[in-house]
C-alpha cells in the first residue's frame, strides 16, 4: 500500500502545483488578512483543537482526517469523511486549494505532526516562504522520532525502550528515511520548531523549544467525592499503544497486587473515544499512564485535570516548578513498587490528585499557555 501511495503522490504532485498556483492567483486578487494563525492539518491528542482555542478568534483550524478518538471536535476547515482513503483522495485536490486560500487570510502557519496541505510538506513550506509567511513546526511523537537514535541512546544508558520491541523491517527503514527528510525540511524552512528533544530524538539541528501542554479550564473536573470511600481503589490505564506505553508491565503489576489481596478495580481502555476516557478519569483515583517516556504526555495532563493521582515515567526537569509534586515519577521497573506505595498510603493518592489538579490549572490552561506563546512569538519576531 505504501508503494502505491508513493507512486500516486509522485504523479499527483505536479497537479497540486498547478492547483496551488491557479487558486493563489484567484485569491490574491483581493487579499484579506483577517487572521494571524492557521493551525493544522491533523488532529493529534486534541492539540489542534486546544491550540486553536488558545488563540480563539485570531486563528483558523484545519483537520483533514477524522480521528476516531476525537470525533466530536469541530474545525474551521475539515474533510468530514469517515473513510481515511476517501479523505486522502479528497485532500489531493482540496489541500492545495485550501493552502492558497488561507495564505491570503493569515500570516503564521502552525504545523502539527509531519503532514501538510500538499502531498509533500516541502511544497507547503516553499510556497509559504515565497509569500513571506512565518512557519512554526510542532512535533508530537513518531512524526519526528528516530527509532535508531532512540535505541542508541537507551542502549548507552542501559535503559529499555518501546523501540526495542519493533521489528527492524522495511517499514522501519522507510520510517527512518521519512524522519530524516521531515527534520531536514523543518530545519530549512521553519521560523520556530517545538519538539521534546529527549523523548522525540530526531535529526533536527535547529534550536528546539518545549511545547506547553493545554487543557481547557472549563473542562477541568475536581470530583473530591470519589475519595470519600476508597475501600476499592479505581485505577485507569488507557494506552494508545499498549507495548509502547508499558501495558504488559501494568497488567503484571495489577495481577500481583490482586493476588496479594489489594482491593482494586482496574479499567483498561484501548481504542476508546476520548470522551469515554475522560468520563472514566472523573471517577478514578489513580491513572497509570506511560512508562518509557521522559515527558508526561497528554493523557497524564488529562488525568491530573480530572483529579487523579497520576503515575508516569516523566522526568521533572524542563517543566514548570512544582512538577515533582504533580505526578509520581515511575520508570518501567518501578510500577509495582510505586503503585503499592500509593495503595499502602491512600493519603498520598489524594496528595498527588490535589497537586496535579492545581499544577494543570496554574500552568496549562488557555490564559497561561497563550501568554507563553505570545512571549515566544514576539521575542522571535513571529508577530509584531
Amino acid at each position: 500500500m505504501n508503494n502505491i501511495r508513493r507512486v500516486a503522490e509522485f504523479l499527483f504532485a505536479p497537479v497540486q502545483v498547478v492547483i496551488l498556483i491557479f487558486f493563489n492567483f484567484i485569491f490574491s486578487i483581493s487579499p484579506k488578512l483577517n487572521y494571524t494563525f492557521v493551525i493544522g492539518v491533523d488532529e493529534i491528542a486534541n492539540i489542534t483543537r486546544d491550540l486553536s482555542s488558545v488563540f480563539h478568534k485570531d486563528s483558523l483550524s484545519v483537520n483533514f482526517f477524522t480521528n476516531k478518538f476525537y470525533k466530536n471536535n469541530r474545525y474551521d476547515y475539515s474533510i468530514p469523511i469517515e473513510s481515511k482513503y476517501l479523505s486522502y483522495v479528497v485532500k489531493l485536490f482540496y489541500g492545495p486549494y485550501l493552502l492558497a486560500k488561507l495564505s491570503n487570510k493569515a500570516n503564521v502557519f502552525i504545523y502539527l505532526w509531519h503532514t501538510g496541505f500538499c502531498v509533500d510538506r516541502e511544497m507547503d513550506y516553499k510556497f509559504l516562504k515565497y509569500k513571506n509567511k512565518k512557519i512554526i513546526s510542532i512535533f508530537l511523537g513518531s512524526d519526528i522520532r528516530s527509532h535508531k537514535l532512540t535505541i542508541d541512546f537507551h542502549n548507552k544508558n542501559m535503559l529499555d525502550t518501546a523501540s526495542n520491541y519493533l521489528l527492524q523491517d522495511e517499514n522501519q527503514l522507510e520510517n527512518e528515511r521519512r524522519v530524516v527528510k521531515v527534520a531536514r525540511d523543518a530545519d530549512k524552512y521553519s521560523d520556530l520548531i517545538f519538539n521534546y528533544t529527549k523523548d522525540q530524538m530526531s535529526y533536527l539541528k535547529s534550536p528546539q523549544l518545549v511545547m506547553p501542554y493545554m487543557y481547557q479550564l472549563d473542562k477541568m473536573h475536581c470530583n473530591k467525592n470519589k475519595f470519600k470511600n476508597i475501600d476499592i481503589i479505581k485505577i485507569v490505564h488507557a494506552p494508545s499503544n499498549p507495548v509502547g506505553k508499558g501495558t504488559p508491565l501494568v497488567r503484571a503489576t495489577i495481577k500481583k497486587l490482586t493476588i496479594e489481596g489489594y482491593r482494586i478495580e482496574y479499567l483498561e481502555l484501548i481504542n476508546t473515544q476520548n470522551k469515554n476516557v475522560l468520563n472514566a478519569l472523573q471517577e478514578a483515583h489513580i491513572l497509570l499512564n506511560e512508562f518509557y517516556a521522559f515527558i508526561p504526555g497528554v493523557l497524564s495532563i488529562e488525568g491530573m485535570a480530572n483529579y487523579c493521582a497520576t503515575i508516569t515515567s516523566a522526568e521533572y526537569n524542563n517543566f514548570p516548578r512544582g512538577a515533582e509534586h504533580a505526578w509520581l515519577k515511575t520508570r518501567y521497573w518501578e510500577i509495582y513498587d510505586n503503585l503499592k506505595y500509593l495503595l499502602d498510603n491512600p493519603e498520598k493518592i489524594i496528595y498527588y490528585a490535589d497537586n496535579g489538579y492545581e499544577y494543570v490549572k496554574n500552568h496549562y490552561t488557555e490564559e497561561r499557555v497563550k501568554s507563553f506563546y505570545m512571549d515566544v512569538f514576539y521575542e522571535n519576531k513571529i508577530i509584531d
